[in-house]
């Protein structure tokens, strides 16, 4: 803890921890706070109430108002932020001591070899000392010949070590007195420009300056003129050496760079090089004029970034190739290929403006349409970028010797069917799938950095500088596609031309058409731009977009009943005794080709997402990409420091390996879009069920101002009989409806067996999905179709939707659709019968509600003819049957149609 002294562990008892009011006041320093949590160990809650007992209100009888707990709350506030900056102090000093440990550490094998060292001469001398002193000690008399001449073999040893140690000596005193004409000697060099020789000087004069070391103030004035004359040396060196580069004199450069390292400063001759020889890329560059980047407004004349910059990038690569011959003759061989990658980052480092504000004021300048021409600066880069590592590999020396190769992905245009002589990359591309490593020789499997390490370092120092100002533009891939499809949406001359008055149905297949020839674009432009990796906003701006192509069409609906209303469209059925006109058979028949239209729509959604499935598939192999694939990276479109750069980016998440790894073929990749096809699909089918109930709700609207509703009931008379009374008679309409209803199954007779009546069946209005599941089960086709249940189904949940779309076509019956459709109907009728007609009705009286009786009962039994039943319709039978307030009281549930009835008998306020 912070209270320990520095070096010591901290000590605490554990067994009888003290009261903190033993200790100092833990809010008086950051040292006190750390005794008291030292005292308390582990136990914070006691530690918390301790601080805070002297702050608590005594306790207070019960019903009075709570005790003040401010000064519980300042205390708190105080506590937590002297915590919070002991833990900063805590932090602070833990990283010092691990930095300091770091740093000591590496020096205590060398103290250890030099205490190990030492203690060998130590031990050596001391059996020196000990020989000499018991000779000393022998007697003279019995010294021998072989004692002396041991003796005397010492002494000679002895006195040659000394003569080494005193010429060493002697070399060292000479080469401290040569720096008293050091200064000299290098003004004379450079003035006669014998810059080796100066170089060699000052060589010499630093290995030497080791002398002065035990000598500080010597040492670091001996130091200071060093680098002084190494600065004189290279300001005089740097004129000859701009003017060697510029004569391309490669023989003089190499000796200059000799120079240059000789002082340790071969980095300093890499900047004077590079500057000199990126001029010309870094002129191309700048004097560019362009109509889409920099200042797009002054520049009437100029030509886009995407097209000037292949012209640009071939420059580069001529440069490069020059370049290499040069810097293999300049430069030791073993350094050649990196010098060459560090020339060519420079030069990209150097541009101005930067590639990142040109492509900023691009997709500024093209707003929504900025894609595709990003797009086609990001190709062009790749396969320059492909370009420049097969330079990099043959200075190298390394064999890229590849069989076969599939073609590369060209560069992504405008989307639109009217521009296709720039077509984007399709799902059809041979490109669209990941190419997979090629075998090679055991020579191409080093490091391109000369290091014989298992793993490949990636991406390189000029890969980084070339790919990087693309990344946040691929990061925010999915909400320019989003935008970039938006824009299709509402300005492509297909998608948005005149509906066709005589069939609008047309015109929305016409449209899906050009719609999932966009969508297969967008998949082209995911992988041309993200690999892939751009698959989770490829998936939700499809989604979208086929939504709202849904939600921007339902026009189409419009103009059919438009169409309906001019007489558009013909039908030859003659059905006498319906009251339908020609009309509405041909507005009929304008119904059933919006259904027919949205099969198709259906059928292209779901070819395009088999398609979509397989793409997605391909892009498997490009998220397993590692750097440590190296050389067995064999793609001729990219190279993997692109791939690696964007595996570090947000859109390498765990969602998306998620999807690529769920993938199956039983699932669709676009389920809001089948979401929004059945919206749609509804939306026509109620279009079509309007149009077979019209003359049936034509009838209903008029039914509330009948006059028999508010007929009086007839006062009994003195001396009259009895009458027995007989069931009342439906009225004209109720009969009319009636016998609509059941003329239905006539309608739809001759329809029944067309597949876009079975299509998309169970987004009908009141089907029970489960029961329309039953009939597809198998081996149930021929049970009696009852595919409504109670009429208070609705639409089930859109993954039945999605299950039933594909198991409807193959299994569901003519005589199922024909139920299914029939039953919808009528219970569409009966909703708005008992949501709208009835409530309608402004009173009732007593013979009044015995014709509603009757009518309604009439309807019911004529409904459960067709196998339905409206449970509402049976409650407002039920409710009007109640001859009085009292039975009425009895049996009502107080909803609905029970409380309708009773405001129109004036039985209720």
């Amino acid at each position: 803890m912070a209270s320990a002294a520095a070096g010591e562990p901290a000590v605490v008892d554990l067994t009888d921890p003290p009261l903190l009011s033993e200790t100092p006041d833990p809010l008086t320093s950051l040292g006190a706070l750390a005794s008291a949590l030292d005292c308390y160990d582990d136990d914070v809650p006691a530690f918390l109430n301790t601080i805070l007992a002297p702050h608590l209100a005594p306790a207070l009888p019960s019903g009075q108002m709570a005790p003040d707990l401010g000064p519980i709350d300042r205390q708190l506030t105080e506590l937590l932020t002297r915590l919070s900056l002991l833990s900063q102090d805590t932090s602070s000093a833990l990283e010092q001591s691990i930095h300091d440990i770091s740093r000591n550490v590496p020096r205590l094998t060398y103290d250890l070899q030099f205490m190990r060292e030492s203690a060998v001469s130590l031990q050596s001398s001391l059996h020196l000392v000990q020989d000499r002193v018991a000779r000393q000690a022998a007697p003279a008399e019995v010294e021998g010949d072989e004692a002396r001449t041991h003796r005397a073999l010492e002494r000679l040893g002895h006195l040659d070590k000394l003569k080494t140690r005193m010429e060493s000596a002697r070399d060292i005193l000479a080469e401290a007195e040569s720096w008293s004409t050091l200064e000299g000697e290098i003004t004379s060099l450079v003035a006669e420009k014998s810059w080796t020789k100066a170089g060699e000087r000052l060589a010499e004069a630093a290995k030497s300056l080791r002398v002065f070391q035990s000598a500080e103030g010597e040492y670091e004035s001996k130091s200071s003129l060093l680098v002084s004359l190494q600065n004189e040396l290279e300001t005089a060196l740097s004129a000859a050496l701009k003017d060697a580069i510029a004569r391309v004199d490669t023989r003089e450069c190499a000796s200059f760079h000799d120079v240059f390292r000789m002082m340790d400063r071969g980095s300093e001759f890499q900047n004077y090089y590079f500057a000199a020889r990126r001029a010309p890329i870094s002129k191309a560059w700048a004097e560019a004029v362009l109509s889409d980047a920099d200042d797009p407004s002054s520049e009437e004349d100029g030509v886009l970034f995407a097209t000037f910059l292949p012209r640009f990038y071939a420059t580069v690569l001529t440069t490069l190739n020059a370049e290499k011959a040069q810097i293999a003759a300049i430069f030791p061989a073993e350094s050649t290929a990196n010098v060459l990658g560090s020339f060519f980052q420079a030069a990209l480092d150097d541009l101005s403006p930067s590639m990142d504000s040109r492509l900023s004021a691009i997709a500024e300048y093209h707003g929504a349409q900025a894609l595709p021409e990003l797009i086609r600066t990001f190709k062009a880069t790749e396969e320059f970028g492909h370009s420049v590592q097969g330079v990099m590999d043959k200075l190298s020396g390394l064999d890229r010797r590849v069989s076969h190769v599939s073609g590369s992905l060209s560069p992504a245009g405008p989307a639109s069917p009217a521009a296709r002589s720039r077509r984007e990359p399709s799902l059809s591309s041979p490109s669209f799938a990941s190419p997979h490593p090629r075998h090679m020789s055991v020579s191409h499997r080093f490091s391109r950095t000369f290091s014989f390490a298992p793993e490949v370092s990636s991406p390189t120092g000029w890969e980084s500088s070339l790919y990087e100002p693309f990344l946040d533009l691929q990061v925010s891939y999915p909400s320019m596609e989003k935008k970039y499809l938006g824009y299709l949406l509402a300005n492509d001359p297909p998608l948005n031309g005149e509906i066709s008055e005589e069939n609008p149905a047309r015109t929305l297949t016409s449209r899906a058409t050009t719609l999932f020839a966009l969508a297969e674009d967008a998949v082209g432009r995911c992988v041309a731009f993200t690999h892939g990796y751009g698959a989770l906003g490829l998936l939700d701006a499809l989604a979208g977009t086929v939504a709202a192509f849904l939600g921007d069409n339902k026009g189409i609906i419009e103009s059919a009943r438009a169409a309906a209303r001019r007489g558009a469209g013909h039908d030859t059925l003659d059905l006498e005794g319906l009251d339908y006109s020609p009309q509405d058979w041909g507005a009929f028949q304008l119904g059933m080709h919006v259904l027919e239209a949205c099969q198709d729509v259906r059928d292209r959604l779901e070819s395009f997402e088999r398609r979509l499935y397989t793409a997605l598939a391909g892009i498997g192999p490009t998220l397993a990409v590692t750097p440590a694939d190296g050389l067995m990276f064999q793609r001729t479109d990219t190279t993997l420091g692109a791939i690696t750069l964007i595996q570090q980016s947000t859109l390498n998440s765990v969602e998306l390996h998620s999807l690529i790894s769920g993938l199956s073929g039983d699932a669709y990749p676009l389920p809001a879009a089948h979401e929004a096809l059945s919206s749609f699909t509804s939306s026509a089918q109620v279009f079509l069920q309007s149009i077979i109930l019209r003359p049936l709700q034509s009838h209903l609207d008029a039914y509330p101002a009948l006059s028999v509703w508010s007929q009086p009931e007839k006062p009994a008379r003195r001396g009259e009989l009895a009458i027995p009374s007989f069931s009342l008679s439906p009225t004209d309409t109720i009969l009319r409806v009636s016998e609509g209803l059941l003329n239905l199954l006539r309608v739809f007779e001759v329809y029944a067996a067309d597949d876009a009546l079975a299509f998309s069946i169970e987004t009908l209005p009141f089907v029970d999905v489960d029961s329309l599941r039953e009939l597809l089960a198998p081996k149930e086709e021929e049970r009696p179709s009852s595919a409504v249940g109670s009429g208070q189904a609705s639409p089930g949940p859109t993954t039945a939707v999605t299950s039933l779309a594909a198991a409807t076509k193959p299994t569901l019956t003519p005589e199922a659709v024909l139920s299914t459709w029939v039953s919808s109907l009528a219970l569409s009728l009966l909703s708005s019968l008992t949501r709208t007609t009835l409530p309608a009705i402004r009173t009732l009286t007593a013979p009044g509600a015995a014709q509603l009786t009757s009518d309604l009962t009439y309807l019911s039994n004529a409904v459960r003819a067709l196998d339905v039943e409206w449970e509402d319709l049976e409650r407002w039978r039920e409710a009007a049957e109640c001859k009085d307030e009292g039975e009425w009281r009895r049996r009502s549930d107080g909803k609905g149609a029970w409380v309708n009835v009773g405001r129109l008998r004036s039985w209720t306020a």
